[in-house]
């Protein structure tokens, strides 16, 4: 398994990979004294002039490749290949002094050699040895860094959402939404009720829930058009209902208790309490979300705000929920069961009849003041 780019050297393992080196560096020792004592002997055998030495070839590659040590060790060698078989003999015209120097001069040279290319080769060597540290401590800093860069990302785009939710809405923007929310009409209210509980909570998903035969059934949710809306019912047995109807608890998905009793309804559920029957819960209000380190830090105070409004206004929420009871019921969220689907009326007979009905019917007029739910 190769190494992960960036990873700290191990020394001993640095040290072992030298040990395995040594076969290798012994059998180019082998190799190359073995061509040159091959060629010295074939030197020999075809003149009896004077030639370079081959033994020099294996002390000036070695030291060239390995450096120092190795050029050092190839001088020793070639020296003891040069007199395997003994010294030479003195000449009849040298003295002493003239015969050590004549079988000393080779000897001498290839260590000379070795000292000068080995000293160089040896320094590139470790050069190269402090390079690759080098490279491997700053691909580890490099690798460290774009891990911080990544984890500051993440942390810079929290805070911008968290500064985005933070961001105060004006006074005349909520009065606007307020004022604009109790004289919607038929078309506008939707978007006028969505508009007003953003501006207060940050969320634009959101659900409201009416108190209807001892449930809680879905009234009204904004157009989502990732998500279908879903027509839900919260039955009197799931622990949701007695959370929210008996003990008026304010649910957050920040306690685990909490998130276990919201399950797909949101991240935060509250009751609505009807303002003029001493406290009697009509419905509930919850808001959606991936996380509520994206609302604004005050969230709870602005929604017990906002469920306070939106309690005033389930009267024409219900009202605009009995015009779309008809709609085709959709997925429950897992708290209850869907509601039965509408009976469809029979098809008018004829074109004609089928534009007497729809002139007929027409829509009641949105009440500007608040009443109760039926």
């Amino acid at each position: 398994m190769k190494d992960a780019p960036g990873s700290p050297i191990d020394p001993g393992r640095a040290r072992r990979s030298r040990w395995a080196s040594l076969p290798r560096i012994a059998f180019e020792f082998a190799l190359l004294f073995g061509i040159a004592v091959l060629a010295k002997q074939a030197l020999v055998a075809v003149s009896n002039g004077a030639y370079p030495n081959p033994l020099w070839l294996p002390v000036i590659v070695l030291s060239l490749q390995h450096g120092l040590g190795a050029g050092l060790a190839a001088a020793i060698v070639a020296t003891g290949l040069q007199y395997s078989g003994g010294l030479p003999p003195a000449l009849m015209t040298e003295d002493m002094y003239g015969y050590v120097g004549r079988i000393a001069a080779e000897p001498v040279g290839w260590t000379c050699v070795a000292l000068l290319i080995g000293h160089i080769r040896s320094q590139q060597i470790s050069q190269q040895r402090e390079l690759e540290t080098e490279l491997d401590e700053r691909s580890r800093q490099s690798t460290d860094i774009a891990e911080l860069c990544a984890d500051l990302r993440g942390r810079a785009e929290m805070l911008e959402r968290q500064i985005a939710a933070n961001a105060q809405s004006s006074n005349v923007d909520v009065a606007e939404a307020t004022i604009a929310l109790q004289h919607a009409t038929w078309e506008d209210f939707a978007e006028r009720l969505t508009r007003f509980v953003i501006l207060m909570t940050g969320a634009a998903e959101f659900a409201v829930y009416l108190r209807r035969d001892d449930a809680l059934e879905l009234a009204f949710q904004p157009t989502d058009e990732h998500r279908p809306a879903a027509d839900t019912v919260v039955p009197s047995d799931d622990p949701l209902f007695p959370a929210i109807v008996h003990d008026r608890v304010t649910l957050s998905s920040a306690r685990s208790a909490h998130a276990a009793l919201l399950g797909d309804i949101g991240i935060m559920a509250g009751p609505l309490i009807d303002q003029h029957a001493s406290g009697r819960v009509i419905g509930m209000f919850a808001i959606g979300g991936a996380s509520l380190d994206d609302m604004p830090e005050d969230v709870e105070r602005r929604f017990l705000l906002t469920s306070s409004e939106i309690a005033g206004l389930v009267g024409r929420i219900g009202l605009i929920d009995s015009w779309r009871a008809a709609a085709p019921p959709g997925q429950s969220n897992g708290h209850g069961a869907k509601r039965p689907e509408a009976i469809p009326e029979p098809a008018p007979a004829s074109r004609a009849d089928s534009a007497r009905s729809r002139a007929e019917v027409k829509r009641p007029a949105l009440p500007d003041n608040d009443f109760s739910v039926p």
